[in-house]
């Protein structure tokens, strides 16, 4: 006999499994789907699933699957769905993009979300700063047209009188633009010569940091104080903005400002000091105090030195025993001794000046033989006879060279000599 039966109380439920000889099955009623998803193929749900039902489930348009995620359901026996956290999420919608602009405020771009875009400083915004992800035509977009970022301009300076300005390109002031004025000549600037377009604390206009200068003639009078002098370098004409320094006279002292400059007002700033004379003040004497006496200096007590350590004895040295059997004499090491000239005494200097005077000895006497050398051969060219007479002399001193012929008694042999007949005479 079969029986089919759920109950939720567990007590009950164990109660039948006893006594039941077969296992009982629980059916699942309609189970609650994930947000943003449905059952595919567009199914309706049912009031009761049967146990081991899976439904296939799918994100609705403009959402997709988180990563990771199961999409399916099923019934288990205890007639309960298994659990799914989160399925699916909106899809992001395209990144606007803003020229001179980003996104200021934004947790992500998908869809159901807002976000608000700004521009970069020097720029305004033009349309809505605040964008929304919609699903429109089974898309994800922006609820309206991306907003754009435009320059804040300025308005065109103020021209002045007497002067003017360096116009800028297309004569188009911007935020970052810089405007300098210049004055004719023989007229001074008076403020700021340089003004720049900045934008306002709205961000939304753009305004001059600084007003306009003006150009004026200005000439201030050479500063003259009684009983004192410029300090600087005197100049015929004094304009705006020029500035002296002003010094006393010896003996007087400055009360007021060391310099002044030429304001717009044709005067000096501030005004010119004054020199009074200086008045001399005498040192008022100051009382010596009590006077009292010193103690006599009492020297310490005189401590005798602690005596000093005594060394103890150093024993004798015991010459080594000498063997009787053989005696070998030692000489003692001499060593040749080479004299040091010390480089600060006087002998090295003396040892040099003696070298010098030699070598200028030696060239003298060398000098002295050259000279009676020359004198010597001169001499004797000027006593030497005529070459005529010296070859006459030698004819009549030399005798008969003719050879002769002797024979030797012992060899029998003829020798052919020379028999030369030496005749001298007196000259």
């Amino acid at each position: 006999m079969g029986l089919s039966f759920c109950s939720n109380g567990v007590a009950t439920v164990v109660l039948i499994l006893l006594i039941l000889p077969s296992t009982v099955l629980c059916d699942c009623s309609t189970p609650t789907l994930p947000k943003s998803s449905t059952l595919k193929d567009s199914e309706p749900l049912k009031d009761n699933y049967a146990s081991g039902t899976v439904l296939r489930l799918v994100c609705r348009p403009g959402y997709e699957y988180i990563s990771g995620s199961r999409p399916s359901m099923t019934c288990s026996a205890d007639g309960t769905w298994t659990a799914i956290a989160e399925l699916c999420q909106g899809k992001r919608c395209p990144v606007p993009h803003l020229e001179n602009g980003r996104i200021a405020k934004s947790v992500d771009l998908r869809l159901g979300e807002t976000i608000t875009l700004e521009c970069d400083y020097g720029f305004r915004l033009v349309g809505e700063a605040n964008l929304r992800c919609i699903l429109r035509g089974g898309t994800v977009q922006w609820h309206r047209d991306i907003p754009f970022c435009e320059e804040i301009p300025c308005v065109r300076p103020t021209i002045i009188s007497n002067g003017r300005y360096d116009a800028a390109t297309g004569d188009a002031y911007v935020v970052g633009t810089v405007v300098l004025y210049r004055c004719d000549a023989g007229y001074s600037l008076i403020g700021k010569g340089t003004i720049t377009c900045v934008a306002t604390a709205d961000g939304n206009n753009g305004q001059w940091d600084s007003p306009s200068p003006e150009c004026k003639k200005v000439s201030c009078p050479r500063p003259n104080i009684r009983n004192g002098r410029l300090g600087t370098v005197y100049k015929p004409n004094y304009t705006y903005d020029d500035r002296v320094t002003l010094e006393c006279n010896p003996g007087y002292t400055l009360v007021g400002s060391s310099w002044v400059r030429c304001d717009a007002d044709n005067t000096w700033k501030p005004s010119l000091p004054r020199c009074d004379k200086t008045v001399a003040t005498t040192k008022g004497t100051t009382p010596l105090p009590p006077f009292r006496p010193v103690p006599p200096f009492v020297p310490p007590p005189y401590v005798p030195p602690p005596p000093s350590p005594v060394p103890p004895p150093i024993p004798p040295t015991l010459a080594p025993p000498v063997d009787e059997t053989t005696f070998i004499p030692m000489f003692p090491t001499q060593k040749r001794t080479i004299p040091t000239v010390d480089p600060g005494s006087g002998s090295g200097s003396g040892n040099i000046f003696g070298i010098v005077f030699g070598i200028i000895c030696a060239l003298l006497v060398l000098a002295a033989l050259i000279f009676a050398a020359v004198r010597w051969w001169r001499q004797r060219e000027v006593n030497a006879p005529p070459t005529s007479q010296v070859a006459s002399e030698k004819e009549n001193t030399m005798g008969d060279r003719r050879p002769q012929k002797i024979r030797s008694k012992s060899s029998g042999t003829a020798q052919l000599f020379n028999s030369v007949e030496l005749k001298t005479g007196t000259r």
